[in-house]
C-alpha cells in the first residue's frame, strides 16, 4: 500500500464533545493525502464508539485502543503507527484551518533543509468562539520574529533551540507543527516523564537540531478550557522553573546528538551560556517586587560586569525592543550567520 503524504496523529481520551469539530477539520483539508491513525485509551464518554463509525465509512482511518499511559506516550503510540512522509499531532479537541496541510506540505516540499513547518496560532474558547490571541501578543515565537512574524521565513537551526534555553517553549502547541517523519529519527519521541510540559523536552530537542519553516498565512487552533487557564498561574512558579531547568539539562547531557561535535559544539557552548545568563537574569528580576528593587538590581549587575544586566538596560534606552518582552529578539544577533531568512 502507497504511503501517504501526511499521518495525521489523533490521540484521544474521553474528549468525545469536541470529536465531531475535530474530525471535521481534518475531512476539510484541500490536502487530501492523508491517512488519520487514532489512538485512544479506552474511552467511556462514547468516543470510542465515533471512532469505530467513522473507520467504518473512510478506509484512511486506523484505529486502535492503547493502555493510559499518558498523554504523550499516547502521542507516540500514533507516530509509531504513522506510515507518512509528514506527521501532524491533531490533538483531539482543537482545529485547524482548511487549507493547514496544503500549505506546510508546500513549504517543506520548497523547503528540503526543513524538518519542521510551523503556523500561526488561533486561539478559540471551550465553545468554539474566538479567544484572547495571547499568541500574537506575547508568544516567545512573536518575540523573537520581529517583523518576520507574518513573512514566509526560515528559521535556522539551532536558533529556535536556544531561544527554549531562555526558558520558554518556542513552539506554543503542536497544531502549529507539521514535522518530516525521519525527524523523529533524529531526536527521538516524545518523553512521558515530564509531565504535562513534556512538549518543552521534544521542542528543545527539534529546535536544536532542525530548521523551520514559518508558513503565516494558514493556521492551527489551540482550545483553552477554563482548567488550563487555571493551570497557567504557576507557570512561573518555582517548581516550574526548577523542571524546565532539569529538561534543559537533559537535553544538553546528550547535547552533541543534535548540534553535533567539534566546531559547531563550540560554537554551541557560546550561546547556551549566554541564554542561560539571560534566563537566569529574567527570573531573578521578576521576582522584584517593585521598579525601584528591579532598577537597583540592573545598576549593581551591570556595575559588576554581568552581560545580562547590561544588555537589558541598554534595551530600555535605545528606544528598541524592552526587555523582558524584548530579549528573545536579541538572541539572533548572536549568530554569525543569519538565522531568519526571508522567502518569497
Amino acid at each position: 500500500m502507497k504511503a501517504p503524504r501526511v499521518s495525521i496523529c489523533l490521540p484521544n481520551l474521553n474528549n468525545f464533545p469536541y470529536l465531531a469539530e475535530r474530525v471535521a477539520t481534518i475531512e476539510a483539508q484541500t490536502l487530501t493525502d492523508w491517512e488519520l491513525v487514532i489512538c485512544d485509551n479506552h474511552s467511556d464518554d462514547g468516543a470510542w464508539e465515533f471512532f469505530q463509525d467513522l473507520a467504518k465509512r473512510d478506509s484512511r482511518v486506523q484505529i486502535s485502543q492503547e493502555p493510559r499511559e499518558g498523554m504523550y506516550a499516547n502521542w507516540n503510540n500514533c507516530v509509531r503507527k504513522a506510515r507518512g512522509e509528514f506527521v501532524y499531532v491533531a490533538t483531539s479537541d482543537d482545529t485547524m484551518a482548511a487549507d493547514c496541510l496544503e500549505k506546510m506540505v508546500k513549504a517543506l516540499d520548497e523547503n528540503p533543509d526543513c524538518d519542521l513547518a510551523h503556523c500561526p496560532m488561533k486561539v478559540i474558547d471551550q465553545h468554539g468562539a474566538p479567544g484572547r490571541d495571547w499568541w500574537t501578543a506575547s508568544s516567545h515565537f512573536t518575540k523573537s520574529s520581529g517583523d518576520f512574524l507574518k513573512q514566509r521565513h526560515k528559521r535556522m537551526a539551532p536558533f529556535d533551540g536556544i531561544l527554549c534555553l531562555l526558558g520558554d517553549n518556542i513552539y506554543s502547541s503542536v497544531t502549529q507543527l507539521l514535522i518530516r517523519r525521519s525527524l523523529f529519527e533524529k531526536v527521538g519521541l516524545y518523553k512521558a516523564d515530564w509531565g504535562s510540559l513534556g512538549d518543552f523536552h521534544w521542542n528543545l530537542r527539534a529546535g536544536l537540531a532542525a530548521s523551520a519553516v514559518h508558513v503565516p498565512d494558514t493556521w492551527g487552533g489551540w482550545r483553552m478550557h477554563p482548567s488550563q487557564a487555571t493551570a497557567n498561574v504557576g507557570l512561573n512558579s518555582p517548581e516550574h522553573q526548577a523542571k524546565i531547568d532539569a529538561m534543559i539539562d537533559d537535553v544538553l547531557s546528550d547535547v552533541e546528538r543534535y548540534v553535533g561535535k567539534g566546531n559547531e559544539r563550540g560554537k554551541f557552548e557560546d550561546l547556551e551560556m549566554r541564554a542561560r545568563e539571560i534566563r537566569l537574569h529574567l527570573r531573578e528580576h521578576s521576582r522584584l517586587k517593585n521598579g525601584v528593587e528591579r532598577r537597583m538590581f540592573l545598576f549593581w549587575g551591570a556595575l559588576l560586569g554581568k552581560r545580562a544586566a547590561r544588555q537589558h538596560l541598554a534595551s530600555l534606552v535605545s528606544g528598541g525592543k524592552r526587555w523582558p518582552k524584548g530579549a528573545p529578539g536579541a538572541v539572533s544577533s548572536w549568530f554569525e550567520d543569519a538565522v531568519l531568512i526571508p522567502l518569497a
